[in-house]
Protein backbone atom coordinates (compact mmCIF):
# COMPACT_ATOMS: atom_id res chain seq x y z
CA UNK A 1 0.00 0.00 0.00
CA UNK A 2 1.41 3.38 -1.01
CA UNK A 3 1.50 6.40 1.28
CA UNK A 4 -1.02 8.21 -0.93
CA UNK A 5 -3.45 5.28 -0.73
CA UNK A 6 -3.06 5.36 3.05
CA UNK A 7 -3.96 9.05 2.96
CA UNK A 8 -7.07 8.29 0.91
CA UNK A 9 -8.17 5.58 3.34
CA UNK A 10 -7.57 7.98 6.23
CA UNK A 11 -9.73 10.64 4.60
CA UNK A 12 -12.56 8.21 3.78
CA UNK A 13 -12.42 6.75 7.29
CA UNK A 14 -12.71 10.25 8.72
CA UNK A 15 -15.85 10.85 6.65
CA UNK A 16 -17.46 7.63 7.87
CA UNK A 17 -16.56 8.32 11.49
CA UNK A 18 -17.77 11.93 11.31
CA UNK A 19 -21.16 10.85 9.90
CA UNK A 20 -21.58 8.39 12.78
CA UNK A 21 -20.49 10.94 15.40
CA UNK A 22 -22.89 13.54 13.98
CA UNK A 23 -25.85 11.17 14.20
CA UNK A 24 -24.97 10.15 17.77
CA UNK A 25 -24.39 13.76 18.89
CA UNK A 26 -27.73 14.76 17.37
CA UNK A 27 -29.42 12.08 19.48
CA UNK A 28 -27.86 13.58 22.63
CA UNK A 29 -27.88 17.30 21.84
CA UNK A 30 -31.38 17.85 23.19
CA UNK A 31 -30.22 16.48 26.52
CA UNK A 32 -26.65 17.81 26.78
CA UNK A 33 -25.05 21.14 25.84
CA UNK A 34 -22.94 20.64 22.73
CA UNK A 35 -19.92 22.11 24.54
CA UNK A 36 -20.13 19.36 27.17
CA UNK A 37 -20.10 16.72 24.44
CA UNK A 38 -17.06 18.34 22.82
CA UNK A 39 -15.23 18.47 26.15
CA UNK A 40 -15.95 14.78 26.78
CA UNK A 41 -14.76 13.92 23.27
CA UNK A 42 -11.58 15.91 23.82
CA UNK A 43 -10.64 14.60 27.25
CA UNK A 44 -11.67 10.95 26.95
CA UNK A 45 -10.80 10.59 23.28
CA UNK A 46 -7.50 12.38 23.87
CA UNK A 47 -6.68 10.06 26.77
CA UNK A 48 -7.24 7.02 24.55
CA UNK A 49 -4.92 8.38 21.85
CA UNK A 50 -2.27 9.42 24.40
CA UNK A 51 -2.26 5.95 25.98
CA UNK A 52 -2.00 4.40 22.52
CA UNK A 53 0.88 6.72 21.60
CA UNK A 54 2.85 5.80 24.72
CA UNK A 55 2.12 2.09 24.24
CA UNK A 56 3.44 2.27 20.67
CA UNK A 57 6.65 3.94 21.80
CA UNK A 58 5.91 7.54 20.81
CA UNK A 59 6.36 8.97 24.33
CA UNK A 60 9.88 10.14 23.62
CA UNK A 61 8.82 11.81 20.38
CA UNK A 62 6.05 13.69 22.20
CA UNK A 63 8.45 14.96 24.87
CA UNK A 64 11.07 16.05 22.33
CA UNK A 65 8.60 17.61 19.88
CA UNK A 66 9.63 21.19 18.85
CA UNK A 67 7.62 23.94 20.50
CA UNK A 68 6.44 25.41 17.17
CA UNK A 69 5.02 22.01 16.20
CA UNK A 70 3.15 21.68 19.49
CA UNK A 71 1.73 25.21 19.24
CA UNK A 72 0.70 24.66 15.62
CA UNK A 73 -1.06 21.39 16.47
CA UNK A 74 -2.80 23.03 19.42
CA UNK A 75 -3.96 25.94 17.28
CA UNK A 76 -5.32 23.56 14.64
CA UNK A 77 -7.23 21.60 17.28
CA UNK A 78 -8.72 24.70 18.89
CA UNK A 79 -9.99 25.74 15.47
CA UNK A 80 -11.20 22.28 14.45
CA UNK A 81 -12.76 20.80 17.58
CA UNK A 82 -12.95 23.72 20.02
CA UNK A 83 -14.72 26.06 17.59
CA UNK A 84 -15.55 24.15 14.39
CA UNK A 85 -17.11 21.02 15.90
CA UNK A 86 -18.96 22.96 18.59
CA UNK A 87 -20.52 25.31 16.04
CA UNK A 88 -21.36 22.42 13.73
CA UNK A 89 -23.12 20.45 16.47
CA UNK A 90 -25.07 23.58 17.42
CA UNK A 91 -26.09 24.08 13.77
CA UNK A 92 -27.74 20.65 13.72
CA UNK A 93 -30.38 22.01 16.10
CA UNK A 94 -31.48 24.38 13.33
CA UNK A 95 -30.70 22.36 10.19
CA UNK A 96 -30.75 18.68 11.11
CA UNK A 97 -27.89 16.23 10.53
CA UNK A 98 -28.21 15.81 6.78
CA UNK A 99 -28.47 19.46 5.80
CA UNK A 100 -25.69 20.46 8.19
CA UNK A 101 -23.39 17.75 6.81
CA UNK A 102 -24.05 18.64 3.21
CA UNK A 103 -23.66 22.38 3.71
CA UNK A 104 -20.30 21.77 5.38
CA UNK A 105 -18.86 20.65 2.03
CA UNK A 106 -17.67 24.24 1.54
CA UNK A 107 -14.73 23.01 3.66
CA UNK A 108 -13.02 20.93 0.91
CA UNK A 109 -13.49 23.73 -1.60
CA UNK A 110 -11.52 26.08 0.66
CA UNK A 111 -8.71 23.67 1.48
CA UNK A 112 -8.36 22.43 -2.10
CA UNK A 113 -7.81 25.96 -3.36
CA UNK A 114 -5.35 26.80 -0.59
CA UNK A 115 -3.59 23.42 -0.69
CA UNK A 116 -2.88 23.67 -4.41
CA UNK A 117 -2.61 27.45 -4.87
CA UNK A 118 -0.81 28.49 -1.67
CA UNK A 119 0.98 25.42 -0.32
CA UNK A 120 2.00 24.25 -3.79
CA UNK A 121 0.72 20.69 -3.37
CA UNK A 122 0.93 18.69 -6.58
CA UNK A 123 -2.27 17.06 -7.78
CA UNK A 124 -2.34 14.86 -10.89
CA UNK A 125 -4.91 15.48 -13.65
CA UNK A 126 -6.87 12.37 -12.63
CA UNK A 127 -6.80 13.44 -8.97
CA UNK A 128 -8.00 16.90 -10.00
CA UNK A 129 -10.94 15.36 -11.85
CA UNK A 130 -11.56 13.15 -8.82
CA UNK A 131 -11.68 16.14 -6.49
CA UNK A 132 -14.13 17.91 -8.80
CA UNK A 133 -16.31 14.80 -9.01
CA UNK A 134 -16.36 14.42 -5.23
CA UNK A 135 -17.44 18.04 -4.79
CA UNK A 136 -19.99 17.76 -7.63
CA UNK A 137 -21.37 14.57 -6.12
CA UNK A 138 -21.80 16.24 -2.76
CA UNK A 139 -23.57 19.12 -4.50
CA UNK A 140 -26.03 16.64 -6.01
CA UNK A 141 -26.56 15.14 -2.58
CA UNK A 142 -27.52 18.58 -1.32
CA UNK A 143 -29.92 19.36 -4.18
CA UNK A 144 -31.43 15.90 -4.00
CA UNK A 145 -32.63 16.22 -0.41
CA UNK A 146 -36.36 16.41 0.24
CA UNK A 147 -36.66 17.79 3.75
CA UNK A 148 -39.43 19.69 5.51
CA UNK A 149 -39.04 23.48 5.52
CA UNK A 150 -37.79 25.14 8.72
CA UNK A 151 -38.29 28.65 9.77
CA UNK A 152 -36.15 30.97 7.63
CA UNK A 153 -34.49 32.64 10.57
CA UNK A 154 -33.43 29.31 12.08
CA UNK A 155 -32.11 28.09 8.73
CA UNK A 156 -30.08 31.26 8.20
CA UNK A 157 -28.61 31.01 11.68
CA UNK A 158 -27.71 27.35 11.27
CA UNK A 159 -26.22 28.01 7.84
CA UNK A 160 -23.96 30.74 9.22
CA UNK A 161 -22.77 28.36 11.93
CA UNK A 162 -21.95 25.65 9.38
CA UNK A 163 -20.00 28.03 7.14
CA UNK A 164 -17.95 29.35 10.07
CA UNK A 165 -17.34 25.77 11.22
CA UNK A 166 -16.20 24.78 7.71
CA UNK A 167 -13.76 27.70 7.62
CA UNK A 168 -12.39 26.59 11.01
CA UNK A 169 -11.91 23.02 9.76
CA UNK A 170 -10.24 24.17 6.57
CA UNK A 171 -7.89 26.49 8.44
CA UNK A 172 -7.04 23.70 10.90
CA UNK A 173 -6.12 21.32 8.07
CA UNK A 174 -3.87 23.95 6.49
CA UNK A 175 -2.15 24.64 9.83
CA UNK A 176 -1.50 20.95 10.41
CA UNK A 177 0.37 20.22 7.20
CA UNK A 178 3.77 21.83 8.10
CA UNK A 179 3.73 20.26 11.57
CA UNK A 180 3.01 16.81 10.14
CA UNK A 181 6.21 16.99 8.10
CA UNK A 182 8.00 16.77 11.45
CA UNK A 183 5.68 14.74 13.70
CA UNK A 184 4.30 11.24 13.24
CA UNK A 185 0.55 10.64 12.94
CA UNK A 186 0.11 9.07 16.37
CA UNK A 187 2.24 11.62 18.25
CA UNK A 188 0.52 14.53 16.51
CA UNK A 189 -2.94 13.19 17.35
CA UNK A 190 -1.93 12.64 20.98
CA UNK A 191 -0.74 16.24 21.25
CA UNK A 192 -3.77 17.74 19.50
CA UNK A 193 -6.90 16.29 21.05
CA UNK A 194 -6.78 17.17 24.79
CA UNK A 195 -6.17 20.90 24.28
CA UNK A 196 -9.69 21.57 22.99
CA UNK A 197 -11.26 20.25 26.19
CA UNK A 198 -8.91 22.31 28.36
CA UNK A 199 -9.76 25.45 26.39
CA UNK A 200 -13.52 24.90 26.55
CA UNK A 201 -13.43 24.26 30.29
CA UNK A 202 -12.10 27.79 30.73
CA UNK A 203 -15.00 29.36 28.82
CA UNK A 204 -18.42 30.44 30.18
CA UNK A 205 -20.03 27.87 27.84
CA UNK A 206 -19.35 25.11 30.40
CA UNK A 207 -21.49 26.65 33.12
CA UNK A 208 -24.27 24.36 34.29
CA UNK A 209 -23.04 21.30 32.40
CA UNK A 210 -21.76 19.27 35.37
CA UNK A 211 -25.21 18.86 36.99
CA UNK A 212 -26.52 17.60 33.65
CA UNK A 213 -23.69 15.10 33.27
CA UNK A 214 -24.34 13.73 36.77
CA UNK A 215 -27.87 12.74 35.73
CA UNK A 216 -26.75 10.82 32.65
CA UNK A 217 -28.52 7.50 32.01
CA UNK A 218 -26.83 4.22 31.11
CA UNK A 219 -27.93 4.45 27.47
CA UNK A 220 -26.68 8.03 27.21
CA UNK A 221 -23.42 7.04 28.86
CA UNK A 222 -22.97 4.30 26.26
CA UNK A 223 -23.59 6.72 23.39
CA UNK A 224 -21.17 9.24 24.86
CA UNK A 225 -18.51 6.53 25.27
CA UNK A 226 -18.93 5.51 21.62
CA UNK A 227 -18.62 9.16 20.56
CA UNK A 228 -15.37 9.50 22.54
CA UNK A 229 -13.91 6.31 21.08
CA UNK A 230 -14.87 7.34 17.55
CA UNK A 231 -13.38 10.79 18.13
CA UNK A 232 -10.07 9.19 19.07
CA UNK A 233 -10.08 7.01 15.98
CA UNK A 234 -11.31 9.85 13.80
CA UNK A 235 -8.47 12.10 14.90
CA UNK A 236 -5.92 9.43 13.93
CA UNK A 237 -7.65 8.92 10.57
CA UNK A 238 -7.85 12.65 9.84
CA UNK A 239 -4.18 13.17 10.71
CA UNK A 240 -3.30 10.22 8.45
CA UNK A 241 -5.34 11.68 5.58
CA UNK A 242 -3.67 15.09 5.81
CA UNK A 243 -0.14 13.74 6.29
CA UNK A 244 -0.16 11.21 3.45
CA UNK A 245 -2.92 12.50 1.17
CA UNK A 246 -2.20 16.21 1.47
CA UNK A 247 -4.53 19.03 2.43
CA UNK A 248 -6.41 19.05 -0.89
CA UNK A 249 -7.14 15.32 -1.19
CA UNK A 250 -7.23 14.37 2.50
CA UNK A 251 -9.67 17.08 3.50
CA UNK A 252 -11.96 16.54 0.50
CA UNK A 253 -12.35 12.86 1.36
CA UNK A 254 -12.83 13.68 5.05
CA UNK A 255 -15.86 15.72 3.97
CA UNK A 256 -17.66 12.79 2.32
CA UNK A 257 -19.72 12.19 5.47
CA UNK A 258 -23.05 12.90 3.68
CA UNK A 259 -22.34 9.89 1.45
CA UNK A 260 -21.95 7.65 4.52
CA UNK A 261 -25.07 9.10 6.15
CA UNK A 262 -27.12 8.23 3.05
CA UNK A 263 -27.33 4.42 3.64
CA UNK A 264 -28.29 5.09 7.26
CA UNK A 265 -31.21 7.23 6.11
CA UNK A 266 -32.38 4.64 3.55
CA UNK A 267 -32.04 1.45 5.58
CA UNK A 268 -32.44 2.60 9.18
CA UNK A 269 -34.63 5.71 9.04
CA UNK A 270 -36.56 4.39 6.00
CA UNK A 271 -36.42 7.76 4.25
CA UNK A 272 -36.84 7.51 0.42
CA UNK A 273 -34.16 9.26 -1.63
CA UNK A 274 -34.51 11.11 -4.94
CA UNK A 275 -32.77 10.22 -8.20
CA UNK A 276 -30.49 13.24 -7.75
CA UNK A 277 -29.35 11.94 -4.37
CA UNK A 278 -28.52 8.49 -5.75
CA UNK A 279 -26.67 10.07 -8.69
CA UNK A 280 -24.73 12.25 -6.27
CA UNK A 281 -23.61 9.15 -4.39
CA UNK A 282 -22.46 7.48 -7.61
CA UNK A 283 -20.57 10.59 -8.78
CA UNK A 284 -18.85 10.87 -5.39
CA UNK A 285 -17.76 7.22 -5.49
CA UNK A 286 -16.43 7.74 -9.03
CA UNK A 287 -14.36 10.67 -7.81
CA UNK A 288 -12.96 8.57 -4.97
CA UNK A 289 -11.94 5.85 -7.45
CA UNK A 290 -10.11 8.39 -9.62
CA UNK A 291 -8.26 9.74 -6.59
CA UNK A 292 -6.88 6.25 -5.96
CA UNK A 293 -5.56 5.71 -9.51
Amino acid sequence: MTAFTLGILGGLGTGAVWATISILVRSLSGRFPVVAITVARSFLGGTLVLVLAVALGHGGEIVRMPLWVVLTLWASMLLAMGLGDTLFFASMEYLGVTRALTLSMVNPLLTTLVGVGVLGERVSPLATIGILLVVAGLALLVSGKTESAERRRAVRRGTRMVFVAACCWGSAAILMKPALRVASVVAAAAIRIPIAGIFLCLTPWMRGTLPVLRKITREERTRLAIICALSAGGSLLFTTGIKYGGVAVGNVLASTSPLFALPFEIWVLRQPQSVQTICGALVTVSGIVLLNL
